[in-house]
């Protein structure tokens, strides 16, 4: 290990660093949620499949074409490029 990195791993945080670690913690902690118990008097909602699956299939009715579109373009080109390359 060099000099200049042994004096940096004992040097003491800047105060940017600090700074800039403590935000990291805040936000690592808002995206994990409350993390009380739910009491349990209350009952869980019922999952409204209908919603889901309406969701899923407005999706998929947009994924399948777009995807079987984009994958077989060069069977395509190559059925309308065939025996035409580099004739001008």
């Amino acid at each position: 290990m060099s000099a200049a990195a042994a004096v940096a791993t004992r040097a003491p945080l800047s105060a940017v660093m600090r700074s800039a670690f403590r935000g990291l913690r805040q936000s690592t902690r808002i995206v994990e949620g409350p993390t009380e118990a739910y009491p349990a008097t209350v009952r869980s909602q019922r999952a409204d499949w209908g919603r889901i699956v309406r969701a899923r299939v407005g999706v998929a009715s947009v994924y399948f074409p777009l995807m079987g579109t984009f994958l077989t373009w060069p069977f395509a080109a190559k059925y309308f490029l065939d025996g035409y390359m580099g004739v001008f």
